[in-house]
């Protein structure tokens, strides 16, 4: 039996988190590499151990042997023509106090003729024969040495001593030996116990270790489920306490936080001021079509869409400003400055407003520096205000800044004054007046200023603060706008650093100026130009 396609089509499902890019964990980072140097640390300390076991072991038994030899040496006499010696029983005590071990002696007189004992025993070796000790001036100090005898490693000492006066006078040498199985068996168990002492303690600090990276590392287990708790929208700064060490990428994690908020809370204000501020203008779009779909005059018709061409003008309007005003909020989040030439941004910007549709404003693009005002430049160059294009070159005014958003900044000053800069009395009551727009750059002490200067009626000295407010429109305004262009000027200027003023203009009308930090070693400035670029 055939199933049926579900018409909707497979669920989509949210898309898992994306793979994280590890490393070795830092807990097994730590203790490998700290049980890598106790191993080899341990592995030091055994080989010191079992030298220091095998001196303290040799030690010990030589001095049983010297003992020994030294107790035969003083029974060794020569009387009437003939070598005497006569064993002390405290001599082979000595030696029986390892009973596992073998013991030899050989007592041999001046000319190395064995007197009683092994005859066979090892000679020292040349050079500990030769080599006397220290302090050792009449070669009388005793010698000790090892060599293999009868199938054994076997430890001797070699104690020579002098006879004065007589036939027998000169040196003889008493020699005593004894197998290494005593000796070696307490230098291995004196290495065995430093080992176990040393493996203990080992393990001890490596437990002590571990227990310190464990609670080193609590803070971050305690950070994951702190942030595993959180909603989605939860982006408050982590509140728990961290290391130290840590400090600088919770901080960092925080200032991240904190930007995502700014720019979620610009989303749902910039969707909650759309849907708000589109909701009339698509309301009355609707129902201007609506009227003229239910009219048969063709006249009616005509006004309908009329209607809906300024209605849809108006909403273009609108969401020009509201794009705006989202561009230059992300751009100012970003804070990606750099060296921007004001003057080329003010020629883009008024190529972006000015209307090419007739009437066609007047906007003027004046450049002056400290040496000749903008009304000295008019007097001088009277016939440069009606050149359709000036091209001079003036100098760049370099700031430090957006480009895209000093353009929108520029871009709305202008756009307000072509809308709201019509002088009174004049615009539908004298259709043929022509709007003039100036837009000065002047040169200050450290600071570009633009000005932009209209010869419409302003704003009320009183009312003058509240203009630059978002949603907030001048007693009078035309229908069409959403009071967002000052505030979107007083935000970049705010964000570049700069100040913003308004006022009213010498001869009548309005003029709003902001001053920007100038970036200083730039390029030298030209001498003062003509007006620039009249945007017929």
């Amino acid at each position: 039996m055939a199933t049926q396609a579900d018409p909707a089509g497979p669920v989509a499902r949210p898309p898992g988190p994306a793979p994280v890019r590890t490393l070795p964990a830092v807990r097994r980072t730590l203790l490998t590499a700290i049980a890598t140097l106790f191993a080899l640390a341990t592995v030091v300390l055994f080989f010191a151990a079992r030298s220091y076991g095998q001196s303290a072991a040799d030690r010990s038994y030589d001095h049983l042997l010297r003992a020994s030899a030294l107790s035969m040496a003083d029974s060794v006499a020569f009387v009437q023509g003939r070598w005497q010696v006569d064993l002390p029983y405290a001599a082979l005590d000595l030696l029986a106090m390892a009973p596992q071990d073998r013991a030899f002696y050989r007592i041999a007189g001046p000319d190395d003729a064995p007197i009683t004992g092994y005859a066979d025993l090892p000679r020292p070796p040349a050079a500990n024969a030769a080599q006397a000790p220290a302090g050792d001036a009449d070669g009388l100090q005793p010698v000790f040495f090892t060599a293999p005898y009868r199938g054994a490693e076997a430890r001797f000492v070699v104690v020579p001593r002098a006879i004065a006066g007589g036939p027998g006078s000169g040196r003889f040498w008493v020699q005593v030996g004894q197998t290494r199985e005593a000796r070696d068996a307490l230098a291995g168990d004196i290495v065995w116990r430093a080992t176990a002492a040393i493996a203990a303690l080992m393990a001890c600090v490596f437990g002590l270790l571990w227990l310190g990276v464990d609670r080193a590392l609590r803070p971050l287990a305690q950070l994951q489920r702190e942030l595993l708790e959180r909603d989605a929208g939860d982006l408050r700064p982590v509140a728990s306490a961290v290391p130290r060490e840590l400090a600088q990428v919770v901080g960092a994690l925080n200032g991240f936080m904190g930007r995502l908020a700014l720019n979620l809370d610009a989303l749902r204000t910039f969707i909650a001021e759309a849907a708000h501020q589109m909701r009339t203008p698509l309301a009355a779009l609707i129902a201007q079509a609506q009227e003229g779909l239910d009219d048969d005059d063709p006249r009616a018709q005509r006004r309908s869409l009329q209607a809906v061409e300024r209605n849809a003008l108006r909403l273009r309007r609108l969401l020009n400003q509201l794009l705006s005003d989202a561009s230059v909020t992300h751009q100012g989040q970003l804070r990606r400055f750099a060296p921007v030439d004001l003057l080329a941004v003010a020629r883009e910007a008024l190529r972006d407003v000015v209307p090419r549709a007739e009437p066609q404003p007047l906007v003027r693009l004046w450049q002056a520096t400290d040496l000749l005002s903008k009304e000295e430049l008019v007097a001088q160059y009277p016939s440069a205000l009606e050149a359709k294009s000036a091209q001079n070159a003036g100098p760049p005014a370099w700031v430090r800044g957006d480009a895209l958003m000093l353009r929108e900044a520029i871009k709305n000053l202008v756009d307000n004054a072509l809308k709201y800069g019509v002088p009174p009395g004049q615009g539908e009551a004298a259709p043929a007046a022509r709007l003039v727009v100036d837009v000065t750059l002047r040169a200050g002490k450290g600071s570009w200023r633009l000005e932009v200067a209209d010869r419409g009626p302003g704003v009320p000295e009183d009312q003058q603060a509240q203009v630059f407010e978002r949603f907030v429109r001048g007693p009078g305004a035309a229908p069409g706008g959403a009071g967002l262009g000052l505030a979107i000027v007083q935000r970049v200027v705010a964000g570049h650093g700069g100040r913003i003023n308004a006022g009213g203009r010498i001869g009548g009308g309005w003029c709003i100026a902001f001053t920007l930090p100038a970036v200083p070693a730039l390029p030298e400035a030209s001498a003062p130009g003509l007006p620039m670029e009249p945007s017929r």
